[in-house]
């Protein structure tokens, strides 16, 4: 369903707020109340001069109605009818697209509803592989058994021998006290060796980093107060791509009191740098940079530790808003937030965006120009989303070579699954095979929706012979309509559906039957 037709429901519940008949909002819109009907009930869509006559009459965020929100809902509920948990049930397309119009709170309501059961089944596993394979349970089940044994010989004792003496029977009865004791301790132990800290977090909140990606979905992956932020700090240090580092690591130790220490042993983590160490005799904390790191990744480091030293006011403002469930999920945020300050301090809006189209999108150019990675590139892409100056809206994910989804935003409308893996067809994955060149892909899915895509594989190294590195491909794309903006798609007939590589989302949402690489059935009818 195309993203005007969701928002219907939208328009009545504004409708609803203000208290209106369907008649009084019509005259104001300058629209027949049936007219206005049919757009509640999704049978006419939203036009610009209507949307831009809601806006002045309401004061409404126009944002709010481009349909990303029930588009974002639609693909979840779609990917949740997907579990093996649904296969019995005929779940059709439009039945969804009807759900999630009328009714999008209930369909939050079901996703949380569904996460809870998804956590209480990965812990299950979890706990049957943990119960399975722990010595400590098989010493513990052999001293269960001791203590009742023994608790229920001396209980037979006492049933059986009426005539018993009393100092005996208070002997025995003491005994009994003292191994039901013993049996309470060992019962407790055994129920936080069971519950562990994986069962803290059964109230259906997503990971933190599912948390933190909605978060910033919810913003479109645009931070306005942070894009100023930036601008002010570049400013006030005079930030020039020559001697970038210098400059930061300057201001921060000159602004913040922190020392950038170049050096300093990396753990192989991708936040290692962004806790703080105690200088020599405790004189001044220092900020550590692994010796074996990039310049361009050396230079965010530094940069994103400025934010995280500067803004911590702007932070607490933000987490106030989102109501993360975790500390966890709180610090990742604070952590992505930190880095998009970096990256705007790195790469300035008005510049990097005229640069972008200059280049035509060509990142390794625009990397040499701003002095940055090819993720740092791509992920500043996506954040181009600037009213009335915004760049072309990419989706972008980061896929480890297990298949694991480790950074997600699809901002171009493609829907990059929550949980599980990703259709095998995606040049993501493919990009593996040929490490280190950008891969082109035109990828049709089941409903002719068509994106152009590229994909390239990034090695981190790990800092040394005994510091395995980590890989990953890296990939970004958008619809094809924005695909002549890039220089990548130059020499490809764009509109040829015989060059286009038929793809899925995931296996469970894909119609596709005769697909060879199918590794589930698909649940859609």
């Amino acid at each position: 369903m195309p993203r005007q037709a969701m928002l219907g429901n939208r328009v009545r519940r504004l409708r609803h707020r203000q208290g209106l008949t369907q008649v009084a909002m019509a005259a104001q819109l300058g629209i027949s109340p049936s007219y206005l009907n049919l757009i509640e009930h999704n049978q006419r869509s939203l036009n610009r001069p209507l949307l831009l006559k809601l806006s002045e009459c309401f004061d409404i965020d126009l944002q709010a109605f481009s349909g990303n929100e029930e588009a974002r809902l639609l693909a979840d509920i779609a990917e949740l009818f997907g579990d093996p948990l649904f296969r019995d049930l005929e779940v059709e397309a439009g039945e969804l697209n009807e759900l999630v119009g009328s009714a999008p709170a209930a369909c939050q309501a079901f996703l949380a509803l569904y996460r809870a059961y998804r956590n209480a089944r990965e812990d299950l596993r979890g706990l049957s592989a943990r119960l399975a394979e722990d010595p400590y349970l098989a010493a513990s089940s052999h001293q269960l058994l001791t203590l009742l044994t023994s608790i229920r010989s001396f209980a037979e004792i006492l049933h059986d021998n009426v005539d018993l003496a009393a100092r005996k029977r208070q002997q025995f009865v003491g005994i009994l006290v003292e191994e039901s004791e013993k049996l309470t301790d060992l019962v407790n132990q055994l129920f936080e060796f069971i519950t562990g800290e994986g069962f803290q977090d059964l109230r259906g909140a997503d990971s933190p980093v599912d948390e933190v990606t909605d978060a910033l979905h919810a913003q479109h992956n645009h931070f306005p107060d942070l894009e100023d932020a930036a601008g002010a700090a570049r400013r006030e240090i005079g930030l020039r791509k020559a001697g970038a580092f210098e400059s930061l690591s300057a201001a921060l130790a000159e602004r913040h009191g922190i020392t950038v220490v170049l050096g300093a042993e990396d753990t192989g983590a991708e936040d290692t740098g962004t806790k703080l160490a105690d200088g020599l005799n405790g004189e001044r904390p220092c900020f550590g940079i692994p010796e074996a790191l990039p310049a361009s990744s050396a230079t965010f480091r530094v940069a994103r530790q400025i934010g995280l030293s500067t803004l911590g006011p702007l932070f607490e403002a933000r987490l106030a808003e989102t109501q993360l469930s975790t500390q966890a999920a709180r610090d990742m945020y604070c952590r992505a937030l930190a880095s998009y300050f970096a990256g705007a301090l790195l790469m300035p809006y008005d510049e990097f965006l005229e640069a972008a189209c200059t280049l035509r999108h060509d990142i390794e150019l625009l990397g040499r120009r701003f002095g940055v990675s090819f993720e740092q590139v791509c992920h500043r892409l996506t954040t181009l989303r600037r009213p009335g100056a915004e760049g072309v809206p990419f989706h972008f994910l980061r896929v480890d070579i297990a298949g694991n989804v480790s950074k997600r935003f699809s901002g171009s409308g493609l829907r990059i699954p929550r949980y599980g893996g990703t259709c095998p067809r995606w040049n993501v994955h493919g990009a593996f095979m040929r490490p280190g060149r950008i891969d082109r892909q035109l990828a049709r899915l089941p409903d002719g929706a068509t994106y152009f895509c590229i994909a390239k594989t990034e090695t981190k190294s790990g800092g040394g012979y005994r510091a395995p590195g980590s890989h990953y491909s890296i990939g970004i794309g958008c619809e094809v309509s924005f695909a002549p903006q890039l220089v990548y798609a130059d020499g490809m007939d764009l509109g040829n559906p015989e060059i286009a590589v038929p793809v899925g989302v995931h296996c469970r949402l894909c119609e596709r039957r005769d697909c060879a690489q199918r590794a589930y059935p698909s649940f859609v009818q």
